[in-house]
């Protein structure tokens, strides 16, 4: 399923670099995508004119598994949400409001044992709110021939760069990943995270994993080249 293959490529740096020794044993990353993705299947809601699927998953794990994923969680949690994007885009799929997962510990679970939990909690993608307000607008000005030629807004909490028709800056670029990249408002800053790219993103010529963005930094991804700005 290329959407697990994708999901798997975006961790392989995470699971074989710093967390490599905490997944040897117990609950996997990828036998969550893999229930996440049965769980969407298995519940859907089929509406008058559209299929409505879960987009809020609760993972319940076993204490030692819960510990073991404790400094890589977030990272998991943002890629497992992906996979719910790319899950319903694939497959025609509706989603009630923004999707989220999150983890929790149940003590009576065993190593390698866990539960998926989905459910249907309606409402709008997330403002970015006073958190907006006080860094201010920002944006990202594709350049062509030297010159802006065309605006996208940063106005999310979660922009996603790539070749994907529902990515939010679509990338006509034969460089370019499905999902290549992705900026987050984190702490009062806009960060430029790849996400396993295969031929990775630059910012001012420098290949970079994650990265804060400033003021006029240049974002290469293929030969498309990207730049960010303040409104």
């Amino acid at each position: 399923m290329p959407i697990l293959r994708d999901f798997e490529r975006r961790l392989e740096g995470l699971v074989e670099g710093l967390f490599a020794k905490a997944f040897r044993s117990g609950v996997q990353p990828v036998e969550l995508a893999k229930r996440l993705l049965r769980e969407m299947d298995a519940n859907q809601t089929i509406g008058v004119h559209d299929v409505w699927v879960p987009n809020h998953y609760r993972f319940q794990l076993s204490a030692e598994d819960h510990a073991k994923f404790e400094q890589a969680e977030q990272r998991l949690a943002a890629e497992l949400t992906q996979l719910v994007r790319d899950g319903a885009a694939e497959r025609g799929w509706k989603l009630v409001g923004p999707p989220e997962v999150v983890f929790e510990t149940d003590e009576e679970l065993g190593r390698g044992e866990f539960r998926c939990i989905p459910s249907l909690v309606e409402g709008p993608e997330r403002p970015l709110t006073g958190e907006m307000g006080a860094v201010g607008k920002a944006l990202l000005y594709l350049i062509h021939n030297g010159q802006p030629s065309a605006t996208y807004p940063l106005d999310k909490p979660v922009v996603s760069i790539g070749r994907l028709s529902d990515c939010d800056v679509v990338v006509s670029d034969a460089g370019a990943s499905r999902r290549h990249a992705e900026i987050r408002l984190q702490d009062g800053h806009y960060v430029l995270a790849d996400l396993g790219s295969t031929n990775g993103t630059k910012v001012n010529e420098a290949t970079v994993g994650e990265r804060q963005l400033e003021q006029g930094d240049r974002i290469t991804i293929g030969r498309t080249v990207l730049e960010f700005g303040r409104a």
